[in-house]
Formats: structure tokens, C-alpha cells, sequence
């Protein structure tokens, strides 16, 4: 059965995230984006602004939407920003499976009619907004100090990270955070030289430790921020100032996505369970 067809059919009312490129990266993450919302909540009672750089099928959309439900009584407000169209240099990622994938599901507009659906099972009372553009043309007409959290999971390119991450320091309202997915590993943990040659590579293996990461991530990440706190390869940081300071979600409840599927809740517990010693 197609896709679309079996969102009709069997998804009229739920999210749909039955698909193996539906959560691109570990679902373990999600948890992290939830307790960032509670995070919000100890310092800020005020109903927030979410600006979401990067959508795809509305995964990270639906795990805002129940922060927002679970610390603010449904009140707040996402913004998307994603072109829902092809965008990588397929020269560049010839050899990466996933890359075709992704393109084709792309090219004939299914992930933007999935996102669709997704966001259509979020409760009325918070807005969804979306902008089908380029982050960069958002940045254009986006008013300073508008958000109280960015989320940048665009095109992991060093570039466009870099530029996502400079662009977004203008909006962020004073006490506000600045985070993403994808930093897999910070930059004195791998082969720096090898990570800059292959800066405008989205995933590769690095040579000093053997594990795979996202070279535009990790460089653009400590370029901007330096060393910052992560969790499962979800980061955040916070303005202070002029100043830009790690937080904790030590003091934060672990609440797991109740969007997910059972394959991508038991991969999530199971990778919390592997990881929370080490990042607690």
C-alpha cells in the first residue's frame, strides 16, 4: 500500500511515523526536546515561541507540541521552516543510500503531505505556523527577539549550519535557547583535519575513533558556542547577555514521546537507558 494511501486509510486522526525515514535520527533525542520545554517552564511561566528550523515529516513538530502540552497547557506557538524540496549535492553523498531516499520522497512532495497530516493531529490550541521556503529566505523577513527557543535540524552541510546558527542569534529573545539535533560528537573528540576537509559531507566516519558523525555539525556548533552540553546528540545552549551558557535538564522529568510508534519508543528507552549515567 502507498504511503498516502495508508495515511487515509489507517492515520485519519493519529500522527504517522511508520516509516523508516520518518525520525532521521536517534528517537532518543525527542525526550531531550521535551525536557527542554520543561526547562523553559522553571524560568519563563509565560506562553512561548518555538521557531523549528528543518521539519521533514513532523516528528520534532509533534514532540514540541507535547512539551507545550505537557509544561503549558497547550498554549505556545511552532514555527516550521523547512522547503520541503531535494537539497542535497548528490555528487557530494553519491554513496549514501539514505541521500536517494530522502530525494525521492522529496521530489514527489510525500514528506510535505506527511507533515501535513502530522501537524493536523496537534491540538487547536497551539499554533502551527509553517513557511515551505529556505531557512534563508525566512531569515530575511524574521523579526529579532522573536522566539523564546530555536531548533535548527536543517541541511547539516558546515555552511548552511553556520549560517542557521549565526542567523538564529539575532532572534532569540534574552534567556531564550539555541539547540539542534545531529551533534554526534564535538570537535576534541574527533579528527579535526579530516572533519574540515569533508566539512560540506553530511555524515562520514571519523578516522581518530572509527564512529560516524556530521563534520558541519560539530564544526559549526563549536565555532559559534565552543564545547556545549548534549544529550544523545541533542545540544542546547542559553544567552545570558552577550554570553551563551550550557544548561541542565538533570532536574527535568524524563517524558517519553507519545507519538511514537512502539519500535521507535522501545529504541528510545532503550537508548536512554545505554546513555543516562554517562549524561546526567
Amino acid at each position: 500500500m502507498k504511503i498516502l494511501e495508508q495515511l487515509k486509510k489507517d492515520y485519519e486522526k493519529k500522527p504517522f511515523l511508520n516509516h523508516k525515514r520518518a525520525v532521521l535520527s536517534a528517537p532518543v533525542r525527542h525526550i531531550f526536546m521535551i525536557s527542554t520545554i520543561g526547562f523553559m517552564k522553571s524560568i519563563n511561566s509565560k506562553n512561548i515561541s518555538i521557531l523549528e528550523i528543518g521539519s521533514w515529516f513532523g516528528a520534532s513538530t509533534l514532540s514540541w507540541a507535547q512539551g507545550l502540552k505537557e509544561y503549558y497547557d497547550s498554549k505556545g506557538e511552532i514555527n516550521c521552516v523547512d522547503a520541503w524540496k531535494p537539497f542535497f549535492e548528490l555528487e557530494e553523498h553519491k554513496e549514501k543510500e539514505y541521500v536517494a531516499e530522502m530525494e525521492k520522497l522529496l521530489e514527489d512532495d510525500t514528506v510535505f503531505k506527511i507533515f501535513l497530516h502530522n501537524i493536523n493531529t496537534i491540538d487547536n490550541s497551539i499554533k502551527i505556523n509553517y513557511f515551505r521556503q529556505m531557512s534563508n529566505e525566512f531569515f530575511n523577513t524574521a523579526k529579532s527577539k522573536e522566539y523564546d527557543i530555536i531548533f535548527i535540524d536543517a541541511d547539516h552541510t558546515y555552511n548552511s549550519v553556520l549560517n542557521d546558527i549565526k542567523k538564529s542569534l539575532d532572534l532569540i529573545k534574552e534567556g531564550g535557547i539555541i539547540c539542534g539535533d545531529d551533534l554526534n560528537m564535538q570537535l576534541d573528540e574527533v579528527d579535526k583535519i579530516n572533519a574540515k576537509k569533508n566539512h560540506n559531507k553530511d555524515f562520514i566516519r571519523d578516522t581518530k575513533t572509527g564512529r560516524n558523525f556530521h563534520p558541519g555539525v560539530t564544526l559549526a556548533v563549536d565555532e559559534i558556542f565552543g564545547n556545549v552540553n548534549s544529550w544523545g546528540g541533542f545540544w542546547a545552549v542559553q544567552k545570558s547577555g552577550d554570553n551563551w551558557i550550557n544548561i541542565s535538564l538533570k532536574e527535568i522529568p524524563i517524558i517519553y514521546p507519545k507519538h511514537f510508534n512502539d519500535d521507535l519508543l522501545l529504541r528510545a528507552k532503550e537508548h536512554y537507558s545505554d546513555i543516562k549515567e554517562e549524561i546526567f
